[in-house]
């Protein structure tokens, strides 16, 4: 008889309120509510993470690192989140004004996705304020309270208190958060200029320049760090569910290293395929530097989508596999070591075309 894993939503909210715990950063408070999750939860157990705040950025980052963590652990089963979840969520008011998710809602949820358990869970900190990022700034102090209901009963099955606090991830996502007035949202979202060219069909992407001496040289520099910066972004993607520590082939090798070298092969691998684009607007900022006028170009570009498809789906994992080998150095000599590391590859090549298909 097939065995009926546990479903589970995880909500995370963010509201603006001050608090003064002090302890961890955001990633390692990510990794303590994995942990507690998957030590709760029986294994096998299929979970939904979903994410709202009035720090957009920060939302998506803890939805989408939580995701990765618990698809990595494998002990738990991550559902992939759908429209009709969202709208369902955003359709509640009482959603949308504070984050919390009402009886009925969570029933509803559950039917369509055979939920057990909602893991509701509120971060406040950033500042006081109610709009969004009113007040929140890289020097405040967060809170993480995360509540687990049971889908049947309404009851609290258990609760966990995490706190964190300024680091250089949490400054880039507030940064993020706030472009400079005039700046437009999609050189830090490309994914926003969807709305104004065109959603379906389309993968967005920017590219930036340095600093150059003339407008045009920086028109031409940015045209040019778009291959890399696509390479980049999907090698991210890619690494990002890859989990290192899981391979038996890296354990004497320091994980930073080895992670930076994945996302190297992979970023070298992609650049040279990236297919043509259309540029559809740019952005330029001035300045001085030694007393010499500067420019720095960006541009917002745009691909069909299924190029990108189509190029990722070309990445030759036991070619990468080979290129990190020789970079660190390592002799395998057990086929079964290089095919587990490939199989990796190729499964978080899997994910990362999920997202490349689902988001643009």
């Amino acid at each position: 008889m097939k065995k009926q894993g546990l479903t589970l939503l995880l909500v995370i909210t963010l509201n603006a309120a001050r608090v003064f715990a002090q302890t961890g950063t955001i990633d390692t408070s990510i990794a303590a509510l994995k942990s507690h999750i998957e030590n709760a939860l029986p294994p096998g157990s299929r979970v939904l993470v979903l994410c709202r705040g009035s720090v957009k950025t920060v939302a998506d980052y803890a939805a989408d690192e939580l995701s990765a963590r618990l698809v990595n652990g494998k002990r738990l089963r991550v559902a992939e989140r759908n429209a009709e979840i969202m709208n369902a969520l955003n359709a509640e008011s009482e959603y949308q004004r504070s984050g919390e998710v009402d009886y009925d809602t969570i029933q509803e949820i559950g039917g369509k996705t055979g939920a057990e358990f909602v893991i509701n869970g509120n971060i406040t900190g950033g500042g006081a304020g109610s709009g969004a990022n009113s007040g929140a700034n890289s020097g405040d102090s967060y809170r993480l309270v995360v509540k687990a209901a049971s889908v049947k009963t309404g009851e609290l099955a258990g609760q966990w208190n995490l706190a964190f606090q300024s680091s250089p991830v949490l400054d880039a996502l507030l940064a993020n958060a706030n472009p400079p007035k005039g700046k437009p949202a999609w050189i830090d979202a490309p994914t926003a200029a969807a709305e104004k060219h065109g959603a379906a069909g389309w993968y967005y992407d920017v590219g930036v320049s340095n600093k150059a001496a003339s407008e045009q040289l920086a028109r031409t520099r940015a045209r040019q760090n778009v291959q890399q910066m696509v390479a980049e972004n999907i090698a991210s993607e890619i690494k990002a569910r890859i989990d290192i520590t899981a391979f038996s082939v890296f354990q004497s090798s320091s994980v930073e290293e080895t992670e930076n070298r994945v996302e190297a092969a992979l970023t070298n691998s992609i650049r040279t395929t990236v297919p043509r684009y259309e540029p559809l607007e740019w952005y330029f900022e001035t300045g001085k530097q030694n007393g010499k006028d500067y420019y720095l170009a960006y541009v917002l570009v745009r691909f069909p989508r299924k190029d990108i498809i189509n190029m990722v789906e070309k990445l030759d994992p036991p070619r990468i596999a080979e290129t990190i080998f020789r970079q660190m150095n390592i002799q395998v000599q057990e086929i079964s070591l290089r095919t587990e590391l490939v199989e990796g590859l190729e499964t978080a090549r899997s994910y990362a075309l999920e997202t490349i298909r689902r988001t643009y």
